[in-house]
């Protein structure tokens, strides 16, 4: 699975990686964008990376949407900016982002007016230059409470890949809960998985036991697809139906854990 510009500084974020990152919110990472036609034009990119803000369910849109207006709540204390706008396409890279962007009284009026990519050459505009933008970011941090944190500081370098609603899956977080283990979530059937990680787990505990050939997805395959099975055409079919991934996977710093047995996860994580 290709990633798009979103999914890939998502990544980088994650990794602490990506100096544009002001920090990581509940729904996702607020960045600076890379050009600034007027001052303090920021991006919420969401982490797990959905299509669009419809793909988004329950406390999940909830959270990315109060986000979006926190941002906005923020930017007007630290620019002093007249109003806020809102953008959300998601046409050329279709992973959910939002341009949060103050408008300002000094602007010229006829810019002032207009939406911010018709009223200016973003390409032209000032690039992103951590120097100067520092203080900026610095302030966005003092009154958003957040920080550019590692994924790893968070959670422990632990994620559960998983799908929401799955039972297990439930059982699993509810048991890192009560055991006070922090970790990342990520929805595989919102945000997908790519090729590069299903490699990367097949290398350590075999493809056959990452494919889920039990559920009704596998069955409802053509039995073309079922047949002669190997672990580059298995792992193809898990991109295209990450349903078909058993679940949940724990991926930990010391190895990965796939389903959920209490007894595992508490030997693996030291709760014994």
């Amino acid at each position: 699975m290709t990633q798009n510009v979103i999914q890939q500084r998502v990544e980088l974020a994650r990794k602490g990686a990506y100096p544009k990152v002001i920090g990581r919110m509940a729904s996702g990472w607020l960045v600076v964008a890379d050009t600034q036609p007027v001052e303090g034009y920021c991006i919420l990119l969401a982490d797990p990376a959905v299509p669009s803000v419809n793909d988004l369910q329950g406390q999940q849109r909830l959270d990315y949407l109060q986000d979006v207006v926190r941002v906005g709540d923020a930017l007007l204390e630290v620019t002093g900016a007249a109003r806020i706008n809102y953008e959300t396409w998601c046409n050329q890279a279709p992973s959910l982002h939002t341009h949060i962007v103050p408008r300002y009284v000094t602007e010229p009026q006829a810019q002032r007016l207009l939406p911010l990519c018709v009223a200016y050459n973003i390409a032209q505009a000032r690039e992103f230059n951590l120097a100067e933008d520092a203080a900026f970011m610095q302030k966005m941090r003092n009154v958003l409470g957040i920080g550019p944190v590692k994924e790893n500081t968070v959670s422990g370098g632990l994620t559960l890949y998983g799908i929401k609603n799955c039972d297990t899956v439930r059982k699993a977080r509810n048991w890192l809960e009560e055991h006070d283990v922090a970790y990342i979530f990520h929805d595989y059937k919102l945000a997908g998985v790519t090729a590069q990680q299903l490699e990367a787990w097949a290398a350590q505990v075999g493809w056959e036991k990452l494919l889920n050939k039990a559920g009704t997805t596998f069955r409802k395959l053509p039995d073309a697809d079922k047949a002669d099975l190997t672990e580059k055409r298995a792992i193809a079919l898990m991109v295209a139906h990450p349903t078909l991934i058993k679940r949940p996977v724990l991926e930990t710093q010391q190895g990965l854990q796939v389903g959920f047995k209490p007894e595992l996860y508490a030997a693996a994580l030291g709760k014994n």
